[in-house]
């Protein structure tokens, strides 16, 4: 009896099984006699039946819970729970190696961060770790008693012993929109037509709202087919439209707008026709012309010969890059993908009827002076009557002899359509009708008394 070991409370023992029914099981632990395990004290987890658990003849750990002998009783009583947490817990705190990412319930919080637990073992969290957006106290009371996913950063001991892991939820938070970041992006493929949300609008393009975490840049340039200032002129923010993915690289996924609309040319060949009258802006002025751009994004020449019927008018002078300008279509070229314009055209040209020969006498109405003549109408179009043509004799202005109104009988003198030049003369008509008259009175009225000179004198007057 000296010589038997007697067991202590809270020793761990190591048997073998000696009986096994379905309540208990008996280990011999060599002891004078034998340790008492009941089901409920076998495992941590639900027994029904011992037998399931453990086997006769098995070499079993199991440890001291209560322990008295005497002349009428000897109990020792066993139980394997508590070496089964530690096991657990062990395991589970190989399992908090830095870098892991574990689920663990918040405890409590404190004024410095998170208390939490993992399987029983003690894990802290600093408030800079907690959450990438929120902040404050309130934020932290409401995570306790949830479970919530931490990266291990560190395992600390202290003077005692204890372990405490230090944990981060931001850097989980991070990772994890880090992942989803890389599979939403790798949806998106060059080629890829996907809907979008306009987010913001920005000087050189617009920032689209492609999923969760992936935006795309849409150019100024991929807005639209026709030169635009800026991309508001085409979009506005919280609007959806659908893009093409047109390049990736690494994170930056950049769209088109306008590869997905129609090409300006085919829209332009579909809506117009030679003969059509458009209106367009004035994008570019040179030495030979004009280039209108229309609303499908096309721009065509309005040449300078086509500015008027009028070759004075000074067009390009009167009018500014950006001015709306109304034309007409008067050729399209489909190979070379080109087409004039003419603002002449939608014009009357009143010289295009008029047929003068030089020395017709036609009717003139005096509308206006000059200071070497005067405008007067002759059917419609100016013509200009010099102050020299005005008489026979000289007079210095032509409004000393003539009034705006006074009809006129003028001789053509010079005609030139094309440039709308168009002189004549008064004094030719005069003095011709003078010659007829003198000629008529010489033949019937000359006499032996009467000299030449006083008859140019009689019909100068």
């Amino acid at each position: 009896m000296d010589d038997i070991r007697i067991p202590k409370v809270g020793e761990v023992l190591t048997g073998t099984v000696v009986k096994v029914t379905q309540e208990e099981v008996l280990v011999d632990v060599g002891y004078m006699f034998e340790g008492t395990i009941y089901k409920d004290h076998l495992s941590t987890e639900k027994v029904n039946d011992a037998r399931d658990f453990v086997k006769l003849g098995e070499t079993i750990d199991a440890k001291v819970t209560k322990l008295s002998h005497g002349d009428e009783t000897n109990i020792l009583l066993m139980s394997r729970i508590d070496l089964e947490r530690a096991k657990m817990k062990e395991q589970h705190a190989n399992e908090l190696e830095d870098g892991s990412v574990v689920k663990a319930k918040v405890k409590r919080a404190n004024q410095g961060g998170l208390e939490l637990d993992y399987h029983g073992l003690a894990l802290f969290m600093p408030n800079s770790m907690v959450d990438l957006k929120e902040t404050g106290e309130e934020f932290k009371k409401s995570l306790v008693g949830q479970e919530v996913e931490v990266k291990i950063m560190e395992r600390r001991t202290n003077n005692r012993g204890k372990d405490t892991f230090l944990c981060n939820r931001k850097q989980v938070q991070y990772d994890n929109i880090k992942k989803t970041e890389k599979a939403e992006l790798d949806k998106f493929q060059v080629g890829d037509k996907v809907e979008g949300k306009v987010l913001r609008l920005l000087d050189f393009g617009a920032i689209i709202q492609l999923s969760d975490h992936i935006e795309g840049l849409l150019h100024v340039s991929e807005a639209s087919h026709r030169r635009i200032k800026h991309v508001n002129e085409v979009l506005t923010e919280g609007q959806t439209i659908t893009v093409e993915v047109i390049r990736r690289s690494g994170k930056k996924v950049s769209l088109s707008l306008k590869s997905l609309l129609e090409k300006p040319w085919d829209l332009f060949v579909k809506n117009h026709k030679v003969g059509d009258k458009v209106e367009g802006v004035i994008a570019h002025k040179t030495n030979y012309g004009m280039f209108i751009e229309l609303p499908e994004g096309v721009r065509g020449l309005l040449a300078r010969n086509d500015f008027s019927w009028d070759p004075q008018d000074n067009l390009a002078g009167r009018v500014q890059v950006g001015d709306t300008i109304e034309v007409e279509i008067i050729a399209i070229n489909p190979d070379k993908q080109q087409f004039a314009l003419s603002k002449k055209h939608l014009e009357y040209n009143p010289w295009g009827d008029i047929k003068f020969r030089l020395g017709d006498v036609v009717s003139a109405t005096v509308k206006s002076f000059q200071e070497k003549g005067a405008i007067v109408d002759v059917e419609g179009v100016d013509a200009f009557l010099p102050v020299s043509e005005v008489s026979e004799e000289h007079i210095g202005k032509a409004e000393d002899v003539l009034k705006v109104g006074d009809v006129l009988s003028v001789e053509v003198t010079t005609f030139f359509p094309k440039e709308w030049k168009l002189v004549v003369s008064r004094r030719k008509v005069t003095e011709k009708a003078n010659r007829a008259e003198y000629a008529e009175h010489l033949k019937d009225n000359v006499s032996g008394n009467q000299s030449l000179k006083d008859l140019f004198e009689k019909f100068k007057k």
